[in-house]
């Protein structure tokens, strides 16, 4: 262990080594800040006097020269730290020095700035900034320390509610082992981080939010089973920030989906009863009459509903040649299953072939049916049966269409529509433990409109039947002249999934009109 004498002396050498030319790094400037304030009375007297200095001078450049600086090949987290964090923490170290509260000042409106310009009105951070979240948030939760220690409120009221939105959406969206989903770990674990923001952010330490986090934090090996009550669903959905939070309850055997959708392909986080299933990139792959179709557009999210019952989201996305892909992702608040579609539209009728290919988390393995398309994900503590629904549910040479774990992992679904413009391919993902061992079988279903059967690429209805549960879902690929009839169900909605009641009635999770 080294003495105090020895780490002046190190010092020294280090601050000897700081020029003009190599100026101190926005972190180096942070950590010899936090090194003055806590400890700087154990350095030798010459030693505390040269890091003053530097800080001081480092300051000063800062000050000089910030609206000259080019922000544009910068990570997000390092604008904030540099514009905001370093003149705020910096002006109370030089509180005594003139201009300090100029400094400030532009400490605290560039922080209040960069937050604002970077979360939605709810507070839900853009999805660009995920890769590096946490470094964004500690940035944001140290300037909020340092006011609070030096009794100097960062933020207005307007801001620190917005704060408060952000840390609950971010704790939402942390699963069992801590981890925010789809935002990588780096020096701190999440769920640390985020009791630091929370207790900042002046949540109530009663919160579902507080109590969820307490939770986390006891030892994996010593944790007891816990359900937080709490109000309010969690679940939440951002247009500007093109991300989707899905989660049923507070509780360490929780479904949660993430899911974000800034770039070529949407990016899926699935943990069922706390175990990761998915997380990557959801690909696919289309062709009509062999040729290949790829993306031209931009994916938009046009359906959002969240209720008691479900939470639901649709995506869209334009192709090339006229044709257009949507994605439906249903998460039930009280059942233990997925459901996941996709549906294919185009100008023209074509041979229609299509891959969906979901990101399995690594460790998770499949086994396939032996006569059946249904295969099984399994990972330590779940098993999750898959049901390609828009298959036959027997494997036949005649009827192509499968549904494998391919060499890379992932799961992918193969359909194949001859001379149509549509194409649904739907999966139903269950994971419910009673029904893990149940005898299951599913059809695809009649559709009828005005007595006359409607062709598949107009309207695709199925039923999943697994034990005594029953589940029906439907879907319009073509809008109808008159209400449609499946399964003695009457509808004029684009999509319905629901579950049939011992009666035989169907009660709805999701209506789409």
């Amino acid at each position: 262990e080294l003495s105090w004498d020895e780490v002046s002396r190190l010092l020294t050498g280090w601050l000897d080594q700081v020029t003009t030319s190599e100026p101190l790094r926005p972190y180096e400037l942070l950590l010899l800040t936090e090194l003055i304030e806590n400890v700087g009375y154990r350095f030798a007297p010459a030693t505390l006097v040269s890091a003053w200095r530097q800080c001081l001078f480092a300051a000063a450049s800062l000050c000089f020269n910030l609206e000259e600086t080019d922000f544009s090949e910068t990570p997000e987290d390092q604008v904030i730290l540099v514009s905001g964090e370093l003149p705020w923490r910096l002006s109370f170290l030089f509180s005594e020095v003139a201009g300090a509260k100029h400094f400030r000042q532009l400490g605290q409106q560039n922080l209040r700035d960069c937050f604002f310009d970077r979360t939605d009105n709810d507070g839900t951070p853009h999805t660009d900034y995920l890769p590096r979240i946490d470094f964004w948030l500690a940035t944001l939760t140290r300037a909020l320390f340092i006011g609070q220690v030096w009794d100097k409120p960062v933020w207005d009221q307007e801001a620190l509610d917005r704060f408060q939105w952000s840390v609950e959406k971010l704790v939402a969206a942390c699963d069992i082992s801590g981890k925010i989903a789809l935002c990588p770990t780096h020096s701190v674990e999440h769920h640390a981080l985020l009791a630091l923001a929370a207790y900042f952010a002046e949540l109530s330490s009663r919160s579902a939010e507080r109590l969820y986090l307490k939770s986390l934090s006891v030892d994996k090996k010593k944790r007891d089973r816990f359900l937080v009550q709490a109000a309010d669903c969690p679940s939440c959905q951002s247009d500007w920030s093109s991300l989707a939070l899905m989660r049923n309850y507070w509780s360490d055997a929780a479904n949660l989906i993430m899911v974000t959708w800034n770039g070529k392909l949407p990016v899926l986080s699935l943990s069922a009863l706390g175990k990761s299933l998915f997380e990557g990139r959801w690909d696919f792959s289309l062709t009509a009459d062999g040729k290949e179709i790829a993306g031209e557009g931009e994916w938009s999210s046009v359906c959002w509903n969240s209720d008691e019952d479900a939470d639901y989201l649709e995506l869209q996305m334009d192709l090339e040649s006229g044709y257009t892909l949507e994605r439906q992702i249903l998460l039930p608040r009280n059942q233990h299953f997925v459901f996941l579609s996709d549906i294919v539209t185009g100008p023209e009728t074509a041979n229609l072939e299509y891959r969906s290919i979901l990101p399995v988390t690594p460790g998770v393995t499949g086994v396939q049916d032996d006569e059946t398309h249904e295969l099984v994900l399994k990972t330590k503590g779940l098993s999750a049966r898959v049901f390609p629904i828009g298959l036959p549910q027997e494997r036949d040479f005649f009827q192509p269409g499968s549904l494998t774990l391919n060499d890379q992992n992932q799961l992918e679904l193969y359909q194949q529509n001859p001379a149509a413009n549509g194409l649904y391919a739907p999966l139903i993902i269950d994971w419910e433990p009673e029904l893990k061992r149940k005898p299951a079988d599913w059809a695809s279903l009649t559709v009828s409109e005005g007595g006359k059967i409607t062709a598949r690429d107009e309207a695709s209805g199925h039923r999943l039947r697994i034990g005594a549960h029953q589940l029906l879902v439907y879907r319009s690929l073509k809008k109808a002249a008159h209400s449609r009839t499946v399964l003695g169900h009457h509808t004029n909605y684009e999509s319905v999934i629901g579950r049939f009641d011992t009666d035989g009635d169907l009660t709805p999770l999701l209506f789409v009109e």
